[in-house]
């Protein structure tokens, strides 16, 4: 399985930072951040899987691609969003980190506003 693998490469890697956070602190946070690096190529296929899952319903379910392409978009966004704010929080800039996620969610609505103008247009056909 791999969640034993990335187990195993995420304790290493916090190892080896707590090891090197008091006498190399440069070397800890390089450590840190190639340990997250692998972590996430470890799972890359996954994604790809998930992906390809996605486009598959969405096609027998008759969705337009703009949908499905707004939805990478977004899960791409959020996911973007969390890796680069844990970064930062765990450089120890918190204040950094929150205006880092405060801008993932404001993209994240700017990217669904056509959407959700689409269902409101739909809504509004319904009622007349």
């Amino acid at each position: 399985m791999d969640i034993f693998k990335i187990a195993a490469i995420a304790l290493v890697t916090a190892f080896c930072y707590l090891i090197l956070r008091d006498a190399k602190s440069e070397l800890a946070f390089i450590v840190a951040l190639a340990g997250g690096i692998v972590v996430l190529l470890s799972v890359i296929n996954y994604f790809s899987d998930v992906f390809s899952v996605i486009s598959s319903i969405a096609q027998r379910a008759g969705l337009a691609t703009s949908v499905i392409t707004l939805l990478f978009k977004v899960i791409a966004v959020g996911y973007i969003t969390e890796f680069s704010a844990s970064i930062i929080d765990d450089i120890g800039l918190s204040s950094l980190s929150d205006k880092v996620t405060l801008a993932g969610k404001l993209i994240i609505v700017a990217l669904s506003l056509p959407v959700v103008v689409k269902l409101f247009d739909f809504i509004a056909e319904m009622l007349t």
